[in-house]
């Protein structure tokens, strides 16, 4: 089931084409491979210490699957606490935006996709992935911030406080708004399923934070047809909005894009070849 939104496509190889103009304060998208690219998130920017502190998004395309993994502080269970909301503050659901606006705006146009991957978390659909998203805010019932401008005004203004795809607060408040921090499904369309994966699962596919891990790391793989091909901008937060990340790229071509531009790079080196024979026979006429 294969989604092309007109935002980006790919042909022939990994291309970014008009990639939210939001990330031009941060890194450039990144090609998606079998190999993992990171993106970093500030250290001491988790509002509550180290266990609200997000370290990191990896992605990864191998075969048919997309591989994503998180570190932090916050373990996929979620830290405990009394008063909230099924006893733990955890992970909020991690959102992709194809469609090149704003994320009130693709909400709103039905064209964010989202994915539940902590199953402790407060979301209101089960795990999975999801098109057609709405969003809403669970950071207040998570002994959390009203809004993501109080986030900032409460001294966590610092360089790549939400990843270096959005890297300064400005960059922040032009793609999220001031207000209320959206970090939870309220509702969408189910795609397919999520298969979780943990730390150990993830080394034994070639993923290494290195230095730059926090003390949990996780994450899920989903089939990638469920998404569509192009350029996108994905985002997480904690469930109380004490930190968030955000990660953009470009997906790889489709195999069979892959195999014809290899063909094509094939034929055009066999053409070469009998240019040059018919050359050095005319010259040795």
């Amino acid at each position: 089931m294969k989604r092309n939104l007109m935002f980006a496509t790919l042909l022939g190889a990994s291309v970014a084409v008009g990639l939210i103009s939001v990330t031009s304060e941060g890194a450039k998208a990144q090609s998606l491979g079998a190999g993992w690219t990171y993106q970093y998130d500030a250290v001491g920017d988790g509002s509550g210490g180290n266990q609200y502190d997000i370290r990191g998004m990896a992605m990864s395309v191998q075969g048919d699957r997309l591989f994503v993994a998180l570190t932090g502080g916050t373990s996929l269970t979620g830290v405990q606490e009394n008063g909230v909301t099924n006893g733990t503050i955890g992970w909020g659901d991690l959102f992709f935006n194809f469609s090149g606006k704003k994320f009130a705006d693709a909400a709103a146009a039905g064209q964010l996709f989202g994915v539940r991957f902590a199953a402790t978390n407060d979301s209101a659909v089960g795990l999975g992935v999801y098109s057609n998203v709405k969003t809403t805010s669970v950071a207040t019932q998570n002994m959390g911030y009203s809004s993501l401008e109080s986030y900032y005004n409460a001294g966590f203004d610092k360089a790549n406080t939400q990843g270096t795809a959005i890297a300064t607060k400005q960059a922040a408040y032009d793609y999220y708004g001031k207000g209320s921090i959206q970090n939870s499904i309220s509702s969408g369309v189910k795609l397919g399923d999520v298969a979780v994966l943990m730390g150990a699962d993830l080394s034994k596919l070639g993923l290494n934070f290195g230095d730059k891990a926090g003390s949990n790391t996780f994450g899920f793989s989903l089939d990638r047809s469920l998404l569509p091909t192009g350029s996108f901008l994905a985002n997480v937060f904690l469930e109380c909005g004490n930190d968030g990340v955000a990660f953009n790229a470009s997906a790889v071509p489709e195999p069979t894009t892959m195999a014809g531009a290899a063909m094509g790079a094939a034929a055009l080196a066999g053409l070469k070849r009998m240019k040059r024979r018919k050359q050095e026979k005319a010259a040795e006429a």
